[in-house]
């Protein structure tokens, strides 16, 4: 009995002295979400405004110690008024490692599409959560909450540029969202695609193209990124190159009508129309080969019905 009251007191007297160093240094000390307001009102505004700060929902920063839930104990930086260094800052530019800044909002957020980041691309890439979300969602006065799809292409600038082709998803016409697709937070699919493979995602709206079929074309079971582009293509429908070079980069076939001609060196100067007697023209696999995705018709080998 003895000994152990000694171990408690030992315990608690040590307990006493990293209070009392805490207290003189001025860490480890909450001052309030008020003392944040003095100097911060406008993040503090736009904050309130946020379900961040439900005090009724005990998962909330609010229902915790508000700001300095997910900025860290305030009173050594309310008392060196904002000395750098002296309170974690979420801000994307901040010089503070991306696994810092990451910390407060994983300790919230753990289930859901959050589950795989750790070893995701992005987390690979040094991102961070603020890299891409407002913890406050409302932003104050100056400040416009950019879209989803403007969040996405800060990086991402060539999908950017193809998004403006002609043949695109709806996606500049906020009909459709990055994350109807992808996963940004880590998928087990490659570019973040979010599902098994990248078909299944495909045919979660394209159904009519799924099967099973009985005369299957090779490259839809397989991927249908080999003759379509997802975020934009000059040619319809997000095709990778137009007929019929898309299909003769496979079915290379000599002596089929549509393969591609050419002018020998001996013909240089006489009319493509007249050399290639109009094979090379107003011709398409399309035009013969309509059930291009696959078919259930008995006489549907070579996917004409």
């Amino acid at each position: 009995m003895a000994q152990k009251f000694l171990i408690f007191s030992v315990i608690i007297f040590a307990a006493v002295l990293i209070t009392t160093s805490q207290r003189a240094r001025g860490e480890g000390m909450y001052v309030g979400s008020e003392t944040c307001m003095e100097c911060h009102d406008e993040w503090y505004e736009s904050y309130m405004k946020n379900y961040h700060a439900i005090k009724g929902d005990p998962r909330t920063p609010a229902a915790k110690q508000g700001c300095e839930s997910c900025h860290g104990p305030g009173a050594a930086h309310a008392e060196s008024e904002g000395e750098e260094g002296t309170i974690l800052v979420l801000n994307p530019k901040s010089a503070t490692p991306a696994g810092e800044k990451n910390r407060p909002c994983l300790g919230c957020h753990t289930k859901g599409k959050v589950v795989l980041w750790h070893g995701s691309s992005h987390e690979q890439r040094g991102l961070a959560c603020s890299n891409c979300h407002n913890p406050h969602q409302e932003y104050p006065k100056g400040f416009s909450k950019p879209t989803e799809t403007e969040v996405c292409t800060q990086c991402h600038k060539r999908i950017r540029a193809e998004l403006l082709r002609q043949s695109h998803h709806p996606i500049r016409e906020e009909k459709m969202k990055c994350s109807d697709c992808h996963n940004s937070h880590g998928t087990i699919a490659e570019k973040l695609v979010d599902a098994q493979y990248s078909n299944l995602k495909c045919f979660e709206c394209h159904a009519n193209v799924r099967g099973p079929l009985l005369w299957e074309h090779p490259p839809v079971v397989e991927n249908c990124l080999t003759c379509h582009t997802p975020h934009g293509s000059p040619r319809t429908p997000l095709l990778r190159a137009k007929m019929p070079y898309l299909c003769q980069r496979c079915h290379s076939n000599v002596g089929h009508s549509s393969q591609l001609q050419a002018r020998g060196a001996n013909e240089s100067g006489q009319s493509v129309y007249r050399v290639l007697n109009n094979r090379g023209f107003y011709r398409a696999c399309l035009n013969c080969h309509v059930q291009i995705h696959g078919s259930n018709h008995p006489s549907g080998k070579s996917l004409v019905r």
